[in-house]
């Protein structure tokens, strides 16, 4: 008897679990090769991967800002990969979101500050989905490659963020391409003072919960997914196909607008371009790791986010190549994604 039938005559939980660790034996194992072939000795890796991100409450502080913008990235890629939309344009939504808040931040005058920062989030939603309906309109009713529009458009997107942070908003006291800082009417409050923290991390994790409830409590949720599942099944019980994606992808495009928005408000002040070094890229990963499941993507995120800020303390300590970093993600994500591969032959 192989493993593999050994493996189907167990219970499914069982499996699932043994399998996952062998799993993430085979991601260390990978993790500690790539760093012996770089020269440098695993377990000091290990010790600074670890103590550069959660070893001290200003560090773990650090991680959880970290964390805000993966959870509403993974959270906006999970609901669209539920009706098989492949947004893969997360990254420029998330600018679009970025772009609206600095325009209500620094130009939006003369109305109350509650006003302005309900309008600078509620049109970062709406830039957002707008680019995202973009490609989700084209599948809909042209059957246009959705993954092929949304990548190009990242590209027009960071183009207008350059265009704007080093033209027309572009403020001279910069050494660099950045905007003018927003109006503090826009801002979100920080929690804890003297740190980057803000009540942002619970806006994603409420995002998350509200994603959940409605893929499992309303229409359009059971929408999206019959659809995803099967979209002939969904033809034939008289399912708008096209309505559903086209909701469904405004909506992802709202929460990676809101993303976005969030960055701006509670950590940057202003556009440039550094307020995303690929959050949208990564929430596709930690949508795929927690199954496209709302509420996984928040534990998956927080990981991604402890190896997104030791990876930083790696490339300072032990001079670990930036593209070494993001394929020790590349790894992890793989040597996860596997096992469900496994479990399904």
């Amino acid at each position: 008897m192989n493993f593999k039938s050994w493996l189907r005559e167990q219970p499914t939980i069982f499996a699932k679990i043994v399998v996952y660790i062998i799993s993430v034996g085979f991601a260390l194992l990978f993790f500690s090769l790539i760093v012996i072939a770089i020269g440098c000795d695993p377990l000091i890796a290990f010790k600074t991967l670890f103590s550069s991100s959660i070893g001290s409450l200003p560090r773990l502080i650090e991680t959880l800002v970290i964390t805000t913008p993966l959870i509403f990235t993974g959270v906006a890629v999970a609901i669209a990969f539920k009706i098989n939309f492949w947004n893969l344009g997360v990254e420029g939504q998330l600018f679009w979101g970025a772009i609206a808040l600095t325009y209500v931040g620094i130009f939006v005058t003369g109305v109350p500050p509650p006003i302005q920062f309900l309008l600078g989030f509620v049109l970062a939603f709406l830039m957002g989905g707008l680019w995202a309906l973009i490609p989700g309109a084209l599948k809909a009713y042209l059957r246009v490659n959705e993954i092929i529009v949304s990548i190009m458009l990242n590209f027009v997107t960071f183009l207008v963020v350059d265009y704007l942070a080093s033209g027309p908003w572009h403020d001279p006291m910069g050494f660099e391409p950045l905007t003018y800082p927003v109006s503090e009417s826009v801002t979100l409050p920080r929690l804890v003072l003297g740190t980057r923290f803000h009540i942002g991390l619970f806006i994603a994790i409420l995002f998350a919960f509200l994603i959940y409830i409605i893929l499992n409590k309303s229409r359009l949720g059971f929408e999206i997914k019959v659809v995803g599942d099967n979209a002939e099944a969904a033809k034939g019980c008289g399912i708008n196909i096209a309505r559903a994606v086209v909701l469904t992808s405004i909506l992802s495009g709202g929460i990676a607008g809101l993303c976005g928005a969030s960055e701006i408000a509670g950590v940057h002040h202003r556009l440039l371009r550094g307020i995303s070094p690929g959050y949208g890229f990564t929430g596709i990963i930690i949508a795929l790791l927690a199954k496209n499941h709302p509420i996984w993507v928040i534990p998956v995120a927080f990981f991604f986010a402890i190896l997104l800020s030791g990876s930083n303390a790696l490339q300072r300590t032990i001079m670990m190549p930036a593209g070494a970093v993001y394929a020790i993600q590349a790894i992890v994500a793989l040597c996860i994604l596997i096992p469900e591969y496994v479990l399904r032959r």
